[in-house]
């Protein structure tokens, strides 16, 4: 890709993603050049706030995408759906395991997101899930002890074990991960409501930070300012991006998607440093050109 070319870019949705992207361009001296959106004067309001030049009305429902992320009834966004608890409609509070998960994922990341973005589960043509191994695959004696650890420190991440303040805690809570992910691993499909859609879920190992920055500890505003400067180092520059990921020597090289959880779930590579998220970038391209 020549970097000196000019590129318009547009966006589908207003929601979070598309308003910082949009504040990205401008701090870049850089500009949308168009935006869609379901509901049409919530794009005409976008246009005109970031100076967006088309305003479209009609999105091609195949290249929709949306982010949603856990969000509870306190606000409190983020969090770990396969080390969870959650409410369902009878008001019964439960731990997030696979005989639930599937009704978990629609209560934690869709019900509410649906009524935001003014959407139907019939409108959902695929989910795809990006998950943090967190070490959920380690043998028990891999996890140990650390007193000197303070508890926003634990647990804390090595290569060959996990450092921590409660032990059982923590073996409980990578029982209950490894769970949910070895079935969510294996779901081609999952229900949203009385709709079936295609399913996959891919990693990063130990986390997103382990992988993108080679640091699994890091703290939150460290995150936060690692994931701006990562985020404005690739708008506008998909090649890159996905040369960052999938050229990486540490992703997951000459497997299938099933391969690649297979090669996760063993000895301490869940601790370790991969992702199989270019398995899906890979298969996106050649859905792509097809």
């Amino acid at each position: 890709m020549d970097k000196n070319r000019d590129l318009n870019w547009a966006v589908l949705g207003t929601g979070v993603i598309a308003n910082e992207m949009a504040q990205a361009l401008v701090k870049m001296n850089k500009r949308l050049y168009a935006v869609a959106n379901r509901t049409h004067q919530k794009a005409l309001d976008f246009a005109e706030r970031y100076g967006v030049q088309k305003v479209y009305d009609q999105i091609d429902e195949d290249i929709e995408v949306y982010f949603p992320v856990i969000r509870r009834e306190d606000e409190e966004k983020g969090g770990d759906i396969t080390t969870s608890r959650y409410t369902d409609k009878q008001g019964k509070n439960y731990w997030v395991h696979p005989n639930n998960i599937e009704d978990a994922i629609y209560t934690l990341f869709l019900d509410d997101f649906f009524d935001r973005e003014k959407i139907l589960p019939k409108d959902i043509t695929e989910i795809i899930q990006i998950v943090d191994t967190d070490g959920a695959y380690i043998s028990d004696e891999c996890i140990v002890e650390d007193s000197s650890l303070q508890e926003e420190e634990s647990p804390f991440y090595k290569d060959d074990e996990i450092a921590c303040l409660d032990v059982e805690k923590i073996k409980l809570r990578n029982q209950q991960k490894s769970e949910n992910l070895t079935y969510l691993s294996k779901c081609s499909t999952i229900k949203v409501k009385q709709k079936t859609v295609p399913y996959s879920v891919y990693y990063f190992s130990s986390n997103l930070d382990h992988f993108l920055h080679h640091s699994a500890n890091l703290d939150y505003r460290m995150k936060r300012n690692l994931a701006d400067t990562f985020a404005r180092n690739y708008i506008g520059d998909v090649e890159g991006f996905v040369k960052e990921i999938a050229g990486d020597p540490d992703a997951v090289k000459n497997m299938s998607y099933e391969e690649s959880w297979d090669f996760i779930k063993k000895g301490n590579n869940s601790l370790h440093r991969h992702t199989n998220l270019n398995v899906l970038l890979t298969k996106l391209f050649e859905e792509a050109e097809s």
